[in-house]
């Protein structure tokens, strides 16, 4: 995989609904730099829906296990958010940039000095 272009922590609805939990970690890479190495046969399901903030979001999921692996931005197709949990390399989560700070439960603490934004940042892909 390619260098990626950040390491995102969101906390908004979606991404609380689809991990059940209070967040979910993203990788955002180049999307030619995305492969999978696909001797366990995994069966590939694609989805769309929109966004908090009226986009659309793509999806591709496991369909014999249901986990999520990466979505993407049909506007930004240069861009793959892989779900970081999935890789077999484990990311730094010291280096991310915490994204829909507006939406985090109640009782979370962003670590000191975070890159936080109430939304998504204006600059660059998410």
């Amino acid at each position: 995989m390619s260098k990626p272009h950040s390491l995102n922590v969101c906390y908004c609805h979606e991404c609380q609904r689809q991990t059940g939990s209070a967040f979910a970690l993203t990788l955002v890479v180049p999307s030619g730099s995305v492969s999978i190495d696909n001797r366990s046969r995994l069966q590939l399901r694609h989805f769309e829906r929109r966004t908090e903030s009226g986009g659309i979001r793509g999806g591709v999921f496991c369909g014999n296990c249901g986990v999520r692996l990466w979505h993407f931005d049909p506007a930004k197709p240069e861009w793959t958010s892989v779900k970081a949990g999935t890789l077999d390399q484990k990311v730094d989560f010291g280096s991310a940039q915490h994204i829909w700070t507006k939406r985090m439960l109640s009782g979370m603490v962003l670590p000191p000095k975070a890159e936080a934004y109430d939304e998504e940042p204006d600059s660059g892909p998410v």
